[in-house]
């Protein structure tokens, strides 16, 4: 399966990180693939770690108990060597890296990477509140609003600080989406009445009226459900994003799922890499390797 999984990092649109040319999710998302078998049976109930062993130097990822099914696929990727030789495809100074193209393995150079994703995908578990794109985060490209993430793309966030507006941004993005989500919820006992009024809206005015009414009605629903439950970062993560870095206009649609503890020297000479208007390094920067930590930190 070909999808798309270019970037357009400064743009706040939902291009930006996603497997684009995937608005729809892969119809077999439940069935790997032979390259990825089901290694991972079990998660512990503990901190799991990988090493990402690079042709520039070595990355430890935390991998977030608090996102189990990224995890748990992530870890599963790599039991299976599949990020082992994979190339860093997309890399933009000062705000990302990201890898997970398995063809880079084995592509000649001027070959289109970053198009090629694996046949199943992985539920959004997005929580800003918890896990936001930080300096160091890590974090899947994603479908479909972030409403699921890629089987296998990833990137790492180096970013810079933010400014106060760049947050108020984020913060109502966030809002947005959570008044969505809630309009998805309101609207499912209406649902084959909205199916009607919709076909027969297009050749009758008042059919297309009552459809408006009813749709305004369920969208305040939504709004007054979310009203005094609107999202707002901490001091904590206002301090980190203006005084260290990061990504906020990526919070409402990416899952982030663990994050650099050692090698962000690392990560930042690669985001560095003369590259080419895509974002390719011009020459190969490969993970050699990907590694599961049994006793890291212990």
């Amino acid at each position: 399966m070909k999808r798309i999984a270019y970037l357009s990092l400064l743009a706040i649109s939902l291009m930006s990180l996603s497997c684009s040319g995937g608005s729809e999710k892969p119809q077999n998302e439940d069935k790997k693939e032979e390259l990825v078998k089901d290694l991972n049976v079990n998660s512990p109930d503990s901190d799991q770690y990988v090493l990402l062993s690079t042709n520039m130097g070595d990355i430890t990822i935390k991998l977030y108990r608090e996102a189990p099914g990224h995890r748990k696929n992530f870890v599963n990727l790599v039991m299976n060597g599949f990020y082992d030789r994979q190339l860093f495809y997309r890399v933009k100074k000062n705000l990302f890296i990201q890898t997970g193209d398995y063809t880079s393995k084995t592509n000649p150079d001027g070959a289109d990477l970053g198009v090629t994703d694996v046949e199943f995908t992985v539920p959004s578990e997005i929580d800003p509140a918890k896990r936001y794109h930080k300096r160091g985060a890590v974090a899947a490209a994603s479908f479909n609003r972030g409403d699921y993430s890629s089987g296998a793309h990833f990137y790492i966030v180096t970013g810079q600080p933010a400014k106060d507006n760049e947050l108020k941004l984020s913060e109502r993005k966030i809002n947005e989406e959570l008044v969505t989500k809630k309009f998805h919820e309101v609207q499912v006992p209406y649902r084959q009445q909205i199916l009607r009024l919709n076909n027969s809206a297009k050749h009758d005015a008042k059919k297309k009226e009552e459809l408006n009414k009813l749709v305004s009605k369920l969208m305040a629903e939504a709004r007054a459900a979310v009203k005094g439950n609107e999202f707002s970062y901490s001091a904590k993560q206002r301090k980190e994003y203006m005084n260290v870095g990061g990504l906020p206009h990526l919070d409402a649609y990416y899952t982030v799922f663990g994050e650099v503890v050692e090698g962000m020297d690392v990560v930042d000479r690669i985001s560095a890499a003369d590259a080419t208007s895509k974002g390719r390094p011009r020459a190969h920067i490969r993970i050699n390797k990907a590694t599961l930590l049994d006793n890291y930190g212990k």
